[in-house]
């Protein structure tokens, strides 16, 4: 018996997924293998069969993530994806989701990170924000726009310009002065800003109340994790 992160009870606990599954499966080859960076070792990397996991969440509660926040996200984004593949639109693109399926399956992504040990989400340090992304995880509730605002850019091939896809680490950085934690998945780079003040600029280019939501795209050799990929495989002879 364990202490599960999001109930907060004494239960047994499963190996959970800190990005979901589904997610890694364009990047699997015909041994349903792929190509996991850790950064340990001499390599830095080593082949997976699945995607990184951690014991970290009841059984409840990895079904809470998986009906209320996975499997709308996996309709409306990977069985669905709204993004343009290949990318052809040189204005802003905009797409439509359901508000709070959608942003809360995001948070879902960011709280895991911050409550995992693993090297791959070292840089996510939630402090006060743990509990707050807990409660709302737990109580379904997305809160306002300006409460952990998301928004991102679609990752594209540069001479294709189809659609990248690929698991990043967990990054952080600051846009408009707004700490931000972002992750590669589903062929985007999403950003989720953590602080508290209001920042007018970043809501322009985020996800909106009524599932609105701006995309441009940006070329995978201008991004800075997959260039760091690409250099650690390169290193280990990958």
């Amino acid at each position: 018996m364990s202490y599960c992160r999001l109930c907060q009870k004494d239960r047994v606990l499963r190996n959970s997924h800190i990005v979901p599954e589904f997610l890694y499966g364009e990047l699997y080859n015909n041994k349903h293998q792929l190509m996991g960076i850790h950064g340990r070792g001499s390599k830095g990397c080593e082949v997976q069969q699945k995607g990184l996991r951690e014991y970290l969440f009841c059984d409840d509660c990895e079904q809470h993530f998986n009906e209320c926040f996975e499997k709308p996200f996996r309709r409306a984004w990977v069985e669905n994806c709204p993004l343009l593949d290949p990318w052809e639109a040189e204005d802003v693109y905009w797409i439509h989701v359901d508000y709070k399926s959608f942003k809360l399956f995001h948070l879902s992504v960011l709280f895991r990170a911050g409550v995992s040990s693993l090297p791959t989400f070292a840089q996510v340090s939630l402090g006060p924000h743990e509990e707050r992304l807990r409660r709302m995880l737990w109580e379904q509730d997305a809160g306002p726009v300006e409460l952990y605002p998301i928004f991102g850019y679609a990752v594209i091939h540069h001479k294709t310009k189809r659609v990248v896809q690929m698991v990043s680490k967990a990054q952080a950085n600051k846009f408009g002065g707004r700490r931000c934690y972002g992750f590669m998945y589903g062929g985007v780079q999403w950003w989720i800003g953590v602080a508290s003040d209001t920042n007018h600029e970043l809501q322009k280019v985020s996800l909106r109340c009524d599932g609105q939501m701006p995309f441009t795209a940006v070329p995978w050799n201008e991004v800075s994790v997959v260039q760091e990929a690409s250099h650690v495989l390169r290193k280990g002879g990958i």
